[in-house]
């Protein structure tokens, strides 16, 4: 959490936009001619991961912009929405790709955790105020 706090809401707004961009070029640039890279976890498990720190970077970046209690809910909807875009444009768009509802079930899933983590942060971080 202390990388967080040091970063500073622009860092986080800008990291946040570049994290979304290599979301998108990764799920719809073909990768042919390029050199294959085996990766030693599991397909979902890479989706997983990516809308987790998707949801959190959108979240950290936005929660003192936007005063609202109902931020991290609407981010985590517009997470799970831009993870279904992204898969329906897969099957819709490229050749070498496809839809898969368990990429977007993995998408979602990575988003929801991130909600429990950032409710869970919110309460110790009240806790600790009082």
């Amino acid at each position: 959490m202390k990388i967080i706090r040091h970063l500073s809401e622009r860092n986080l707004f800008s990291l946040a936009v570049l994290w979304a961009i290599a979301i998108t070029v990764a799920s719809l640039v073909s990768l042919n001619g390029m050199p294959n890279v085996e990766v030693p976890v599991n397909d979902k498990t890479v989706h997983f991961i990516f809308y987790f720190v998707f949801t959190l970077l959108w979240y950290f970046a936005l929660k003192k912009k936007i005063k609202n209690r109902l931020l991290k809910f609407l981010i985590v909807g517009v997470a799970i929405i831009y993870g279904i875009i992204i898969e329906v444009l897969q099957g819709v768009l490229t050749q070498n790709r496809q839809a898969d509802i368990y990429d977007a079930l993995a998408n979602s899933g990575g988003a929801l955790l991130a909600l429990l983590v950032i409710v869970w942060l919110e309460r110790k971080t009240f806790k600790e105020k009082i």
